[in-house]
């Protein structure tokens, strides 16, 4: 049962620091604005792609080369940036190719550049224009390569652009940076920061069932018949007399406690206070006291296990798992009785 209380504990503390930090994420995912964290704030509004004007004639789907359509799993003719293009699927992404000439389509730096200046109506300008590869931390529900054109404003915004077809596949700031952070601790993903049902958070939930279990039955060995006093009829109270000794004191002291109560307890409310660093838990075993032989009680679990031997033997046992039963005799430790008034 000790080894149990211990576990108890310290999974407790556990569970609690994350309990709280379960907390705290999702408060400060609440507080910010979806709107700012997207970069929805920011965008300007979509502009609807002119319809192409020129030749008419343009390539069949079947016309295209032959490299693209292997293992194509769709082809959709679109206008892109003012131009007919073949938008052809793959499993392992999307490509641009050019409705007129069968050529693939890419985007420069300054193509990426201009695309997201279109965008971005914040108070900032391109600083940087970087190329990347996704699927990253910022880019991780795309893949392939990618341009990345960070801003000069205060939010920090980066817009990726798809270097195969010009889309905008992210727009990054410093509260979608924070939100992700926060994400992060609140569903316990620390290397993907998007699986919410990841083997940690798994792991975690069945530890806080256990804590629940076992404080379940924590509970019920902490109680004893006595505990549940305020069930008896009412009537003329239950007192015994403990008779307290110390080395230096002259006479002994009596106090007057409740049958049935803890005796670590009921002492420190009478001006009484044992050593202890647990506060009566059971696990520092400080709060030692010598019963006399008439009055010895038998040694519980704990007494076994932070008494020694050889102070058992003598008489000593813990005052925190002892009940007040009967009147008995006490010695104490040198310091601990206050002087009566």
């Amino acid at each position: 049962m000790l080894l149990l209380k211990k576990l108890h504990k310290w999974v407790g503390l556990f569970i609690g620091i994350q309990v709280l930090l379960w907390l705290l994420s999702g408060l400060v995912i609440s507080l910010l604005d979806p709107v700012k964290v997207n970069g929805r704030q920011w965008a300007s509004p979509v502009v609807t792609e002119p319809q192409y004007i020129g030749p008419t004639a343009l390539l069949e789907p079947a016309e295209l080369p032959t490299e693209y359509l292997k293992d194509a799993l769709s082809i959709d003719l679109t206008i892109q940036h003012g131009i007919p293009v073949y938008l052809i699927r793959h499993s392992d992404g999307e490509h641009l190719v050019s409705g007129i000439d069968g050529s693939l389509v890419t985007f420069e730096s300054f193509d990426a550049q201009k695309l997201a200046s279109q965008d971005f109506n914040g108070d900032g300008e391109v600083i940087s224009v970087e190329r990347g590869m996704a699927p990253d931390m910022e880019t991780r529900n795309h893949s392939g390569a990618y341009w990345r054109v960070n801003f000069s404003d205060k939010a920090n915004t980066a817009i990726y652009i798809s270097i195969s077809t010009g889309k905008i596949l992210e727009r990054r700031n410093s509260y979608w940076r924070v939100r992700d952070f926060f994400w992060m601790l609140h569903i316990m993903d620390y290397a993907g920061h998007k699986d919410f049902n990841n083997p940690l958070i798994i792991t975690v939930a069945l530890v806080a069932i256990w804590l629940g279990l076992s404080g379940f039955l924590l509970l019920f060995g902490s109680f004893n018949r006595h505990d549940f006093f305020f069930l008896r009829f009412p009537g003329k109270r239950d007192d015994v007399v403990i008779t307290l000794f110390e080395p230096g004191v002259t006479g002994p002291r009596k106090v007057v406690l409740r049958r049935g109560s803890n005796l670590f307890l009921s002492l420190a409310t009478h001006g009484v206070s044992l050593p202890s660093i647990c506060g009566g838990g059971g696990e520092c075993g400080k709060c030692r006291v010598r019963f006399e032989v008439t009055d010895l009680p038998d040694a519980s679990g704990i007494d076994l296990l932070l008494v020694p031997k050889r102070l058992r033997e003598k008489g000593y046992r813990l005052a925190c798992q002892q009940i007040v039963e009967n009147n008995m005799t006490l010695h104490l430790s040198e310091g601990t009785l206050t002087p009566p008034d």
